[in-house]
């Protein structure tokens, strides 16, 4: 089998599809989580002027930091970058944007009434603000993200600082004096480019992290789920085989636990049915016993003790007429020795009497043979003492499935294979028309009688057939340990 077709069928197991239903509803909750926690920020950001404002201001000052190379600073393409983000932030307010240097001297001003690049801003700002410069320089540099922006407010007049980086280190720092602040609803859409990277990298670390969580928590919950489900299908193995006394192990009280409760109840309905049957049909044939010895023996004793006194009182008087109550009484006798022969074959084999089971088998065929028509081949193998008990249930088994060929199959060759030894294995085959064994919904009484003997002998039985290929039963138990084989075996055939 090619290797991607070995693992499609593998894909296609429960366990494989839980698996990946499992992480598949992990990724997809959290990665909604993630864009609602996204959209919640940006939502954030345009109704809360002043976070979102930082935010920004934070966001530029990581960009203007290319505009620097060492200590030195592209002045004007800050000035350009300063305009430019005024023009586009979304974000009208009355005021200006700075870039200072460590020094505190302006290196780049937009917006109203800037300070002029070149001078100190110490003179234009109040002293908290001042600090909040001084504070700035002194952040870490692998710390700074477009969150780390400090704020400031006082008589409606917001300041914001926020550090500016460049080849890791704080080369500056970004202020904006900002009054009259309004957000317009474009400042939604033009802030979502500057989330979408963050967005980006959580949603990738989500992906992994999460993945591999849902994962793992697949396979141990699936393989879970699995084991029980193989316990179940284990008992029904057995119960379909005839065997009702497996139980499935499974003591949880979720539904695959009461599952397996009901379907243990349901078994031992079946075990104590059989049981029930079983006890019904010795029941039967007690029943019926008695109504033939009643119907029949009985009735030949009666009339024999009639002739039997009858014939008292003519012994002496008239010879002849007692003579003729003896021959009645002589036929009466005959006639209660079939009935009881007809019982006793029927209680055991009369075939099996003083003989083994291959010599009972063999003489049955060659009986049967004569009946039917249909020629009998008989096989054994192998030589030593058979339990009673596997010897009547493999006779009985024989004549069941005979009659059932004589009946159904059409056939003009039986063979009939007995393997002796510590496993005990009878065969009977026909060529006859078959049948399809997958159709047949409810077994008939022969059937299941030959299963219900297997079964007592803790046995087995196969039933294979096809259409126009003929029928093969083989039915096979292991000896009692007390019957210890012999060495010698035989093989013969006719």
């Amino acid at each position: 089998m090619p290797f991607s077709t070995r693992w499609a069928h593998r894909f296609h197991r429960l366990r494989w599809k839980l698996t990946f239903f499992y992480l598949l509803t992990t990724l997809l909750v959290l990665i909604a989580l993630e864009l609602l926690g996204g959209l919640l920020l940006l939502f954030g950001l345009t109704t809360s002027p002043m976070t979102g404002f930082a935010f920004q201001v934070g966001t530029v000052a990581q960009n203007i930091g290319a505009n620097f190379l060492g200590p030195f600073a592209n002045r004007a393409a800050l000035s350009e970058a300063l305009n430019e983000w005024r023009h586009d932030s979304g974000i009208e307010f009355q005021g200006f944007v700075v870039v200072i240097d460590p020094t505190g001297q302006v290196l780049a001003a937009a917006g109203d009434h800037p300070p002029t690049p070149g001078t100190h801003l110490s003179s234009h700002i109040p002293a908290s603000v001042q600090r909040l410069l001084r504070e700035a320089f002194t952040h870490d540099p692998s710390t700074v993200t477009n969150q780390t922006t400090s704020s400031w407010q006082s008589n409606g007049t917001i300041y914001l600082v926020a550090p500016v980086v460049s080849e890791h280190h704080i080369r500056g720092a970004l202020l904006v004096e900002a009054h009259q602040v309004q957000v317009f609803s474009s400042t939604f859409w033009k802030s979502a480019p500057m989330l979408l990277p963050y967005i980006s990298s959580s949603l990738l670390f989500f992906f992994v992290g999460t993945g591999a969580v849902g994962l793992a928590f697949g396979m141990v919950t699936a393989r879970s789920l699995i084991r029980r489900i193989r316990r179940i299908l284990a008992s029904a193995e057995v119960w379909g085989q005839g065997d009702f006394s497996a139980f499935v192990e499974d003591t949880s009280a979720d539904e695959l636990g009461q599952l397996a409760q009901r379907l243990n109840r349901m078994a031992q309905e079946f075990h104590d049915l059989l049981h029930t049957r079983q006890e019904l049909a010795t029941l039967q044939e007690r029943n019926r016993l008695a109504r033939e010895l009643h119907d029949s023996v009985k009735q030949h004793v009666f009339a024999l003790s009639i002739w039997i006194r009858n014939t008292k009182t003519l012994i002496g008087h008239d010879e002849k007429a007692a003579q003729a109550q003896l021959a009645e009484a002589e036929q009466a006798i005959r006639q209660t020795q079939q009935e009881l022969t007809a019982l006793i074959r029927a209680l055991r084999p009369m075939a099996l009497t003083g003989h083994d089971l291959s010599q009972g088998l063999q003489e049955y065929g060659q009986s049967w043979q004569k009946q039917t028509g249909i020629r009998v081949a008989f096989e054994v193998n192998g030589k030593r003492e058979i339990a009673p008990a596997i010897e009547e249930a493999f006779f009985r088994i024989a004549q069941e499935a005979l009659a059932n060929v004589a009946r159904h199959s059409r056939a003009h060759l039986v063979t009939l294979q007995l393997d002796i030894g510590p496993e005990m294995r009878l065969t009977i085959s026909d060529n006859g028309c078959g049948f399809d064994v997958r159709r047949v919904d409810r077994p008939g009484v022969g059937l299941a009688s030959m299963r219900e003997r297997m079964d007592a002998l803790h046995g087995h039985i196969e039933i294979h057939s096809q259409p126009g290929r003929g029928t093969s039963i083989t039915v096979r138990c292991a000896q009692p340990p007390e019957y210890e084989p012999n060495d010698m075996v035989t093989k013969e055939s006719r």
